[in-house]
């Protein structure tokens, strides 16, 4: 089969060629670019889909997977018939209430106040909701009498370092419910002896939550029978998006079914944006790599005048001529990608297995920095970059497809 001339001198004006070693190596400059710009973006956008990866993996963390709540009351009654009709439900592995309150902690003394999202959970039930088998369970702790008398609380690892206390001391509980003393009106408190702290990846629940038994948290708030909402654990993550829309359907008004990752989408929107405008910002590398395309292809132009005219008197059509040095950029493009793609795959796995970009845990949360390569990403950052080397070949080959070929080979 024999290939199209276009084609043909394309590969040839790209070889190396004695007394062109200057527009050689402008060419391997230009491959070269095209390379670094597409890892670049490779790598950047791997860094932002190994934080969005994170910030998932650690929302699944101590979290249940769907929250069913009342359109109509902030805290509702009637939630255990609410709890049946849920786990009749195929695909429901349990559910539990949970009596939610803001609040101010600290220590017996009224020292190291921290705020804190304190809910009355079921500790029987509890763990099945928001824990992997693997987990420990700190909840039944709840259950069992303390050593002085008083209800017990599980606080969150970094919640319980912040007030400094362990398990035996006592915590004092302020939520913003009011009660009438003699010298005026004073926020509702009680003391909670620490039975335990819970561990998870997700720093903000590690900071803030703490967990007391329903019915302290219900004499706490003198909300009677009262629940905030009922959390759902599914047997199965990976339908959450049919499982919320088969709940919902099943309990119907006035009843508001959310999942984990809506209730933290502000957060995985922001990161979203950001990716967005990483690859935007990284992708003017690639524009720049680009621009030595245009360069090189003009100087091959001038180069090749000469070439250019005599085609040209031989019957060459224009679109041909310029054919030529499209493919010349494309095959630039081409290399240049297909070198990137893979250099910058490569460097994202390896920084991410051996987990090279050290992090301090105190302030980042993190260990490492994560990397994740999807596929996605490779396949719009090809896309990307081969179309802007193609629209750098446009100038050029209309230059050369314009030569008029009698001016071309005048003095020739």
């Amino acid at each position: 089969m024999r290939l199209p001339y276009e084609f043909y001198l394309a590969l040839r004006y790209l070889r190396f060629h004695r007394g062109r070693t200057f527009l050689s190596v402008i060419t391997l400059i230009s491959v070269a670019g095209f390379t670094v710009g597409t890892a670049a973006l490779v790598i950047a956008l791997s860094l932002m889909a190994g934080f969005v990866k994170d910030v998932r993996d650690r929302i699944h963390s101590g979290s249940a997977h769907l929250t069913v709540m009342s359109s109509e009351a902030m805290n509702f009654a009637g939630w255990e018939e609410l709890i049946l009709r849920t786990e009749s439900l195929e695909g429901v592995h349990r559910a539990a209430p949970v009596l939610y309150t803001p609040a101010m902690l600290t220590r017996e003394d009224l020292r190291s106040p921290e705020f804190g999202e304190v809910q009355g959970i079921d500790p029987d039930r509890h763990g099945d909701i928001v824990l992997d088998p693997a987990q420990p369970n700190p909840f039944p702790g709840l259950t069992r009498a303390t050593g002085s008398g008083r209800d017990g609380i599980v606080l969150g690892a970094e919640l319980a370092r912040r007030l400094g206390v362990v398990r035996g001391d006592l915590v004092r509980v302020l939520v913003p419910e009011l009660s009438l003393a003699p010298w005026g009106a004073l926020p509702r408190s009680w003391l909670f002896e620490v039975v335990d702290t819970f561990h998870s990846e997700h720093f903000l629940q590690d900071s803030q939550r703490a967990y007391v038994k329903l019915d302290s948290a219900a004499r706490l708030l003198r909300a009677g029978e009262r629940v905030s909402w009922v959390e759902v654990r599914l047997d199965d993550l990976r339908r959450l998006e049919g499982m919320k829309e088969a709940l919902d359907g099943s309990l119907g008004p006035p009843w508001l079914v959310l999942d984990l990752i809506e209730q933290n989408q502000d957060l995985i929107k922001a990161l979203n944006t950001e990716k967005l405008v990483l690859f935007l910002a990284v992708g003017l590398i690639v524009v720049v790599a680009a621009l030595n395309i245009v360069s090189t292809l003009i100087l091959m132009v001038t180069d090749k005048i000469k070439e250019i005219g005599t085609l040209a008197a031989l019957g060459a059509e224009p679109g041909g001529i310029a054919k030529i040095f499209i493919l010349q950029g494309f095959v630039i493009g081409l290399v240049g990608t297909v070198l990137g793609l893979i250099l910058g795959t490569s460097a994202s796995l390896v920084l991410d297995h051996f987990r090279l970009i050290k992090l301090n845990p105190e302030v980042y949360y993190l260990t490492h920095v994560p990397f994740t390569t999807q596929p996605q990403d490779l396949f719009f950052v090809g896309l990307a970059a081969m179309l802007i080397s193609l629209l750098a070949t446009i100038y050029p080959a209309l230059k050369a497809a314009r030569l008029d070929p009698v001016e071309a080979i005048r003095y020739e």
